[in-house]
């Protein structure tokens, strides 16, 4: 069979739109889909398809894909790719558009770089497709020479949409942050709010890489990146005219405000006479100078959200406190930890909401309802944002690794900055994030409490960046993205992380590849460690728990212990904390233990208690005693038999000194509970 007829294969499952077409070769490939080379069948003119996959896609993807259909079906200049025609079946979504041979990416990897003379009308022809869009009041924010295409004329033409945003008349500032790094603004990586300017930067990092060969601040390390941006000043080329370095200096203006604006672009003698301009654009364009009402607007917009980031994170610090917050007046306190663990400190007491009632009192008043009702004023605490853009596993991993590097030789910066800390969380809240770069996201925040070399100083600003960024929170949903199975549109089983009326499905142990099974272990085990650092990190898991809903996928866990024993020993660390420090949260815990899932099977005590490991069958004798002292009678019932007693007993004379200390203790403070009274007259 020839190339032509396997990518008409492709196509079998689309409607007749696609009898219009015929397929000539595949052009490329990437995370957004496939595109071809094809011709009308009727004029034999050629075209490119663009042939976007929904299986993986989320809903709010879909939306994002039609919207950026929609806005490059009204565009019509001579420096756009036109789109032609669009149409989708139930897998797929394809995209018509005229046809341009060459990238522009691809020249520069053949040629290095152009000449001013050569380099000139492609500037030209950019500065004439920013105009128009501009004009039109959208912003494209991910201007890169991959996005810029050349036809047979040698027209520059810009091109991929997806990232591209129409500013109503009413909006001035932008504060989402799209694009590629190499070429982002610097408003953008300080989180700024920024308007059409951003783009301009852009095209100057563009204008830049054709005379230079590379573009204006360019590293293997994005974090290295991004502080050049910040701080780095621009080497300008001699080689080229006056003109020409005078244009570039005004679009690499790191503040925004000295930037070239649109009327000193259209007046410089660099381009001046050389930029097509349409008649057609919409009211109020950002090609315009603003009034000064528009000035004051925009100004007060830009104020409002720097105020609410700022009280957003001061809100944030204070609930965060608030729910750290342990109600401990009628609980009787325990100074024991795990043995072999260091001793951590306990929270400040507080006075209950209501001084007349008990712990136990108020534990008996909280229903699942009451959880289920406070989950989405908890998502509001912990400012949780799902994200779902294509992300390259391969550059991340690279990515990860040289910061690992960094690390291990000392620098630090990337993990004590939270604007950087969170470039490297994303991932985690990423639903199509691969298992392999969550491991990698976890071994390097997990990295600097190994080293010997990182003074405490530094670890101390480390815990502050982490709160700040909620790790925890974004530990926890990473893990629950490995668990989930996709529904047939690609999203996950539920749209957002508080559930939907769409049941949650997961996978079971066969279902799991080890890389999956090595991830959630690199995650738990930080998650370990944050919790037992700070009591913060605690309340922050216990919020993580509610809001996401993965009581199943824990329970779940704790049935595994005998194909992956790490994550059980974390977790059984994890749970005991929980009711050592917050003992209120005992409904959290006993939601997991004695959940439903799994054919009702219940957590198998005697297997943990005649574990091979002795830090296993040691950390099983602690949860059993905080179970023992906080859970009802007749739940404990349900997990307590005279098996589990008799093991629990005979692990006092285990070998091991630890876990008969453990052993020890348990029994002495459980054999006076009801449930083991009744389960020793039993035996008798």
């Amino acid at each position: 069979m020839s190339k032509p007829n396997k990518c008409k294969q492709t196509f079998t499952n689309l409607k007749n739109e696609m009898d219009k077409y015929e397929v000539i070769k595949l052009l490329g490939e990437g995370s957004f889909g496939r595109v071809y080379k094809a011709k009308i069948v009727s004029d034999g003119s050629f075209v490119a398809l663009k042939v976007i996959s929904k299986g993986r896609r989320s809903n709010k993807e879909i939306i994002g894909l039609r919207r950026e259909c929609e806005i490059q079906r009204h565009l019509n200049h001579p420096n756009i790719i036109q789109m032609l025609d669009s149409f989708e079946t139930s897998s797929e979504i394809v995209v018509v558009t005229e046809f341009a041979h060459k990238e522009l990416n691809t020249i520069l990897g053949k040629e290095g770089y152009l000449s001013e003379e050569r380099a000139g009308p492609i500037i030209w022809d950019l500065v004439s497709a920013l105009n128009y869009l501009h004009s039109h009041r959208i912003l494209h924010r991910d201007l890169k020479p991959q996005n810029i295409l050349i036809d047979s004329k040698n027209n520059a033409k810009l091109c991929d949409f997806g990232f591209a945003r129409n500013m109503s008349t009413g909006t001035h500032v932008l504060t989402s942050i799209k694009g590629t790094p190499l070429y982002m603004a610097p408003e953008l990586i300080e989180e700024q709010p920024y308007d059409y300017k951003a783009d301009l930067w852009s095209l100057g990092c563009i204008m830049y890489e054709l005379l230079v060969g590379a573009p204006p601040f360019c590293t293997a390390s994005i974090l290295h990146l991004i502080r050049l941006i910040r701080h780095e000043q621009i080497k300008w080329p001699t080689f080229v005219s006056d003109s020409c370095v005078t244009f570039l200096k005004g679009l690499l203006q790191k503040d925004p405000a000295k930037r070239i604006n649109w009327e000193q672009i259209l007046n410089h003698s660099f381009v001046k006479g050389h930029i097509l301009i349409c008649d057609d654009s919409t009211n109020m364009p950002l090609t315009k100078a603003l009034s000064e009402n528009t000035l004051q607007a925009k100004e007060q917009q830009r104020k409002d959200h720097l105020s609410n980031k700022v009280q957003g994170r001061s809100r944030s610090h204070r609930d965060e406190e608030d729910a750290a917050s342990v109600h401990k007046q009628s609980i009787p306190q325990d100074d024991g930890g795990l043995s072999n663990e260091k001793k951590l400190r306990k929270s400040d007491p507080q006075d209950a909401k209501n001084n007349n009632l008990s712990i136990n009192e108020e534990m008996n008043k909280l229903s699942l309802k009451d959880v289920q009702d406070s989950a989405s004023s908890k998502q509001h605490k912990l400012n949780f944002i799902e994200e779902n853009h294509p992300i390259e596993t391969e550059e991340w991993i690279v990515f990860l690794q040289k910061l690992m590097e960094e690390v291990i030789g000392g620098e630090m910066t990337s993990l004590t900055q939270p604007y950087l800390t969170n470039i490297i969380v994303s991932p985690l809240r990423n639903t199509n994030t691969s298992p392999k770069v969550l491991m990698y996201v976890a071994k390097l925040l997990s990295l600097p409490f190994a080293l010997r070399t990182v003074s405490q100083k530094t670890l101390d600003q480390m815990k502050k960046v982490y709160l700040e960024v909620k790790l925890v929170p974004n530990l926890v949903y990473s893990s629950k993205q490995i668990m989930r199975i996709k529904r047939d549109d690609g999203s996950s089983s539920s749209p957002s992380p508080t559930g939907s009326p769409i049941q949650e499905r997961y996978k079971d142990a066969a279902d799991l590849t080890d890389e999956d099974f090595r991830s959630l272990e690199s995650i738990y085990m930080l998650i370990t460690h944050l919790v037992h650092l700070d009591n913060e990190f605690l309340s922050q898991l216990c919020d993580s728990i509610a809001v996401l809903n993965i009581f199943t996928i824990l329970k779940f866990f704790l049935l595994i212990c005998k194909s992956r024993l790490q994550i059980i020993m974390d977790l059984l660390a994890i749970f005991t904390h929980v009711l050592r420090v917050f003992p209120e949260n005992l409904e959290l815990i006993d939601r997991i233990i004695l959940n439903e899932a799994h054919d009702g099977k219940t957590i198998n005590f005697v297997e943990l208690l005649r574990h091979n490991s002795p830090l296993l069958k040691e950390r099983a004798c602690f949860f059993l005693l905080f179970l023992g002292k906080y859970l009802s009678v007749s739940k404990m019932e349900i997990l307590w038999n005279e098996t589990v007693r008799e093991t629990l007993e005979a692990l006092m004379y285990d070998s091991i000194e630890s876990v008969r200390n453990a052993a020890d203790r348990t029994v002495e403070e459980l054999k006076y509970k009801d449930f083991y009274k009744y389960s020793n007259m039993k035996t008798i």
